[in-house]
């Protein structure tokens, strides 16, 4: 049910492996590499973000079914209140997407120092624009008009840049930290360098981010089997959601089906990932202050 940190590592460096080498030899265009973000997003990745029902009852005394109402209603509170920052200010939104995402997803490595916690952060959202620009402004452009979704790519390549040579230089002097982040690390400047920053984002995604997330998350719940079962329940709405939410983008707006897919995906997932952080942030902090409060009574 959990995987251990070194097995999660090979896991990520595996299947970015065999997704370069299968993107190499079939070479999908953009449309098919959105169509492919769906089921993997779904199966893999969405289920990790399920997983914050038993999070919220591990911190909370969420008591009864009114308990969970007014915790459900104010987590989609939050993400309602995203999707329409990003109705109304697209150019902002995906900005704040990108800064919130890069916080967030350094997160994947919380055990090590800081400087790899933030290259590790600003690779997941730099890499792929410092090798594809073009291609990220152009997905930028189906979620906001284009001249600041160009802005936002060029951005990220500056920040990938950064963020390259810092790692760069931890690993020529630095030997202490070569470690098992900088191979995480590496192999993600490797997928972002080979791969498209669709079949980036869902390798890194769905093998090293949700895995990782969620076996955090179970080896820290008590009644894991209650908290899978409810994390696929609730991942199943989720997807009956999105494919609900696309039918309603292409027939209202006319959009092409390229379109709705990726405002679906990134503006759910953005949506999704403001209560979801502020919850996981909570969580990693009550479960740090149970460990040392014990640390503290055994000494």
């Amino acid at each position: 049910m959990t995987m251990s940190p070194i097995w999660q590592t090979w896991l990520f460096a595996i299947t970015a492996i065999v997704s370069i080498a299968v993107m190499t030899v079939l070479q999908p265009n953009l449309t098919v590499q959105i169509l492919l973000l769906v089921p993997f997003v779904a199966i893999f990745g969405l289920p990790h973000g399920a997983l914050d029902l038993p999070i919220a009852q591990a911190i909370w005394p969420l008591k009864g079914w009114q308990g969970i109402a007014r915790f459900a209603a104010l987590y989609l509170g939050l993400a309602g209140a995203v999707v329409l920052a990003w109705t109304y200010f697209p150019g902002f939104s995906v900005f704040a997407f990108l800064t919130y995402s890069a916080i967030h997803f350094a997160g994947d490595w919380d055990d090590a120092p800081v400087i790899l916690r933030w290259t590790g952060g600003a690779a997941t959202i730099g890499a792929p624009s410092l090798f594809h620009r073009d291609e990220v402004a152009t997905i930028f452009g189906y979620l906001a008009p284009m001249p600041p979704a160009t802005l936002a790519a060029t951005c990220l390549a500056c920040v990938g840049a950064v963020a390259l040579v810092a790692t760069l230089i931890i690993v020529v002097s630095q030997p202490a930290l070569r470690k098992r982040a900088i191979l995480e690390q590496i192999v993600l400047w490797v997928a972002a360098l080979c791969l498209s920053p669709l079949i980036f984002f869902i390798v890194y995604f769905c093998a090293l981010h949700s895995v990782r997330h969620m076996t955090l998350t179970l080896n820290r719940i008590d009644d894991r089997r209650t908290a899978v079962h409810l994390s696929i329940a609730l991942s199943v709405v989720t997807v009956l959601t999105g494919f609900a939410s696309i039918g309603i983008i292409q027939g209202v707006g006319l959009e092409t089906i390229e379109n709705a897919i990726s405002k679906t995906v990134f503006i759910g997932l953005a949506a999704l990932t403001v209560p979801h952080l502020i919850l996981v942030d909570r969580f990693r902090h009550s479960t740090a202050t149970s460990t040392l409060r014990q640390f503290k009574n055994i000494s």
